[in-house]
């Protein structure tokens, strides 16, 4: 069942991005690591295509369960391939029911690289 719902939901991910400016290989390849972030127990997350000019990654902010928000975050930082930043927010007062994480996946290293290149 987990199997199939990965799936369709990295189907409708690739149908909802095909037009966002990245190219189907890399398109692929972030999907497949927010596919991977859900699967870990990021929820009700919302996606959008990163940069003005040249769209060269995603941003993912999503909900997750103060009981799995630990664990979540060591593997989002231990695991996640091409992440660029992640942030994290407590909803509930006094005691935090959820938290929403904003994750950055992306051509982090190529993009420093351009902004030195263009300075020197």
């Amino acid at each position: 069942m987990a199997q199939q719902t990965s799936e369709g939901l990295e189907k409708q991910l690739l149908h909802l991005l095909r037009f966002s400016g990245l190219q189907q290989e890399n398109l692929r390849e972030l999907v497949n690591i927010v596919v991977q972030l859900q699967s870990k127990g990021l929820n009700k997350f919302r996606i959008f295509p990163r940069g003005i000019i040249n769209i060269d990654g995603l941003e993912v902010q999503g909900t997750v369960e103060a009981s799995q928000a630990a664990t979540l975050l060591g593997s989002i930082l231990t695991q996640t391939p091409r992440l660029g930043g992640v942030s994290i927010f407590p909803y509930g007062i006094i005691n935090p029911e959820a938290f929403q994480v904003n994750v950055t996946l992306g051509n982090v290293a190529e993009a420093g690289a351009r902004e030195a290149g263009a300075v020197a």
